[in-house]
């Protein structure tokens, strides 16, 4: 029995791949699957394959849950295979696969992927975080990204921070620059990604939170 653990937020998607999978180790491998669809350090540690459906500027973030591997392939599922790169160490040895690649391509990756693993004398070398080159925001970006998280725009982050348009402009575009995001949408969904990461401390939710709090005490 082959644990898949799929971490996607399209319903629709994420059925799409169960179905493939279920298919593609039945006609290939003769195995059956059990699937589990939320990313922890349990279920990461249990998976024989975690796909991770990633958008643009994540593959430049950690994910800590990837800690917990014990074995197995990592699919990074990508909508620009031009544009995405990786630095974090937990992304070494993923598969990347675009997410309009075809089926057949999907399958050939799949299947060259997964045969290695079943080799004699195949051993699977754990990754460490250290010299990790992720990246992440500094302080004042937060600040800035905060705003733009809760949706205002330049001008309305500038008056709220007392900064100058200028100066959220320049930190907004640094942001793009460092994710390498073309689209405020892009910046967004990131953003939220972030926002949503299990790491402990996660210092982007942390700075909103308590900022939430201190507007809750002055009020």
């Amino acid at each position: 029995m082959l644990n898949i653990l799929i971490h996607e937020t399209d319903l629709f998607f994420q059925a799409g791949l169960q179905h493939f999978f279920e298919d593609f180790f039945k006609h290939n491998f003769h195995r059956s699957i059990t699937f589990h669809l939320g990313l922890t350090n349990e279920s990461a540690s249990q998976a024989d394959i975690i796909v991770l459906s990633l958008c643009q500027g994540e593959t430049l973030t950690c994910f800590p849950e990837l800690l917990a591997r014990q074995k197995g392939i990592v699919i990074g599922l990508v909508d620009d295979e031009q544009r995405f790169s990786a630095l974090s160490s937990c992304y070494q040895d993923i598969v990347f696969i675009p997410r309009r690649a075809s089926l057949d391509r999907i399958s050939g990756l799949l299947f060259i992927a997964w045969y290695a693993t079943q080799l004699p004398g195949y051993t699977w070398n754990k990754k460490t975080c250290f010299d990790c080159q992720h990246k992440g925001l500094s302080r004042q970006q937060m600040r800035i990204m905060v705003n733009f998280y809760q949706g205002l725009s330049v001008v309305q982050t500038a008056n709220a921070l007392k900064m100058s348009k200028k100066t959220v402009f320049t930190h907004k575009y640094m942001m793009m620059q460092k994710f390498n995001l073309r689209s405020d949408y892009e910046l967004i969904v990131l953003l939220r990604r972030l926002m949503a990461k299990n790491s402990r401390p996660n210092l982007l939710r942390d700075y909103l939170e308590n900022n939430y709090a201190e507007h809750i005490q002055c009020a």
